[in-house]
């Protein structure tokens, strides 16, 4: 048996996703069965009504992806602090900026200022009137884990229950670069509780008996909530992460 490292247990109180290709339940469901023939050509884009028009015409794909999954379970749990944790972060509004930059030799201030990591964070904390503290993080490949941890932590700390938002949004295509892209734009949002019901153990599992997890664990996090299983492995070369629920 591998040795742990570390382990944490916890309860969801509720989740939800959002994407730019699975427009409802119905959708999400049909593509974690067989994610590899789900058409993911049709766009979809959120609505979110219950931002103003003008607040809404502001945000960047990713930011609208997160308001979208998380605005209501925030609203449901008006006490629980953010933890927003990307790979990708921006990455797509940087690159407009680099091209920017050569064609004209500056770039806009504002653009520049919602290109950074936690912006988004605090594009969140404005569009909520939440002047609380607020936690950014950039992740590698086992992000969803590392946010996992961060948020266990405030659950420690004293936090009731904590908002943890993850979200991607790939390098466009357009951009003929050598880069690993998620299958499309997402956010996941989850209410974490102090609980039981799900552990999430680090071990060290030789990594070659396992294929490497690819950087949208979270994508597979959404598959493995959605099916009958009770165990996923997930191993990214040197760390190996189990994940179990109870029924």
């Amino acid at each position: 048996m591998p040795a742990v490292s570390c382990r944490f247990s916890f309860d969801i109180a509720e989740w939800h996703a959002s994407s730019d290709r699975l427009a409802d339940d119905a959708q999400w469901q049909a593509w974690a069965k067989a994610p590899q023939s789900f058409d993911l050509t049709a766009e979809h884009k959120p609505a979110l009504a219950f931002l103003p028009a003008m607040q809404r015409r502001r945000l960047s794909r990713s930011a609208r992806l997160v308001c979208d999954a998380a605005w209501a379970l925030a609203d449901r749990h008006p006490a629980a602090p953010l933890v927003y944790a990307s790979h990708d972060g921006e990455l797509n509004r940087s690159f407009e900026l680099w091209l920017e930059l050569m064609k004209s030799g500056t770039v806009s201030p504002t653009s520049f200022g919602l290109s950074v990591h936690n912006a988004l964070a605090g594009q969140w904390a404005v569009l909520r009137g939440d002047m609380r503290e607020n936690t950014a993080l950039a992740v590698g490949a086992d992000g969803l884990e590392a946010a996992l941890a961060e948020t266990c932590a405030l659950l420690e700390e004293g936090a009731e229950s904590v908002l943890l938002v993850i979200a991607d949004d790939p390098l466009s295509d357009g951009y003929a670069v050598k880069a690993e892209r998620a299958p499309f734009a997402y956010a996941l949002a989850m209410v974490v509780t102090k609980g039981s019901r799900y552990t999430l153990a680090l071990t060290d599992r030789p990594s070659e008996n396992l294929p490497e997890a690819p950087y949208w664990g979270a994508l597979d996090w959404i598959r493995f909530m959605l099916a009958d299983g009770s165990e996923a492995i997930r191993n990214y070369g040197t760390r190996t992460w189990i994940w179990s629920k109870q029924p």
